[in-house]
């Protein structure tokens, strides 16, 4: 079942722009019957594999940004062990909660692209190369100019990447729903460029979260997480087969819809099944 777990996360992440990782933790406390906070770690270290596995897919595209993803990975890195903090530190019933109406946000946003952009979905993050964007990342902050490692490129960037990082720790999502629609902005990239530098953050922050989550103390099934992580490394290889045939916003529609009828179940199972 873990094995399955793992492919289900791996398939969604890789057949969306972002969004998907949040998948994660509700499959892994239906079909694992895992105590949320558990769910949360293993999501962490089942989300930093595939996203690795992704970025090595992009290598050749030549769309990472690697400079812009430096300065959010960093920046994310650093404060994930604070969400991981606060995760442990408060009970199962308000994570619970607090993360359903995440996940609520992400569904809406993820329709809402849908709607209004359908071409962007077309733009996913199982593809083993993408049309190479010549697209230079300009640092809005600065007017404009060629993003640098300055205080106002970096300071318009902490913004997304602190909350990127708090979240992931938090609740165990790797946060592209965040990253994407940051890097688009504030440094003017294309959607191609921005999910494929999302992947290379979104692998440090996960780690950097997963990491945290050990050293806590807190302690996760070797078995279940490593099959969890092939199962997820499957599914991006199976998304890089399909891609082409089933991405789009009917697919994106499709995934928001079945967010949040699985994260309705889960907080049935949680709050009331066994009360």
């Amino acid at each position: 079942m873990a094995l399955i777990v793992g492919l289900i996360i791996g398939l969604v992440l890789g057949l969306t722009g972002a969004g998907g990782s949040v998948f994660a933790v509700p499959l892994l406390i239906i079909l694992l019957d895992l105590p949320m906070q558990q769910a949360i770690g293993i999501s962490l270290g089942a989300v930093a594999v595939s996203a690795l596995f992704g970025t090595i897919t992009r290598l050749k595209s030549g769309n990472i940004l690697w400079l812009p993803a430096l300065v959010y990975s960093v920046l994310g890195a650093a404060t994930a062990p604070i969400g991981n903090v606060v995760n442990q530190s408060i009970d199962e019933v308000t994570l619970l909660i607090s993360f359903a109406l995440l996940v609520v946000m992400i569904a809406a946003r993820m329709w809402i692209q849908a709607q209004r952009t359908p071409e962007d979905t077309k733009a996913i993050r199982a593809q083993w190369s993408a049309d190479k964007s010549e697209q230079e990342a300009l640092c809005r902050a600065a007017g404009n100019q060629p993003f640098s490692i300055g205080f106002s490129c970096i300071l318009a960037m902490s913004g997304g990447a602190v909350l990127t990082g708090l979240l992931s720790g938090l609740y165990g999502v790797g946060g592209g729903f965040l990253i994407v629609p940051t890097l688009i902005f504030l440094i003017q990239v294309s959607i191609q460029q921005a999910i494929a530098t999302s992947l290379v953050v979104i692998s440090v922050i996960s780690s950097s979260g997963f990491i945290t989550y050990l050293l806590s103390g807190a302690t996760v099934e070797s078995k279940t997480l490593a099959l969890v992580c092939f199962g997820g490394v499957s599914g991006m290889v199976v998304g890089l087969l399909t891609s082409k045939r089933v991405n789009g916003p009917t697919l994106q529609k499709s995934f928001a819809g079945a967010m949040l009828i699985m994260m309705c179940i889960t907080l049935m199972v949680k709050l009331f099944l066994r009360a």
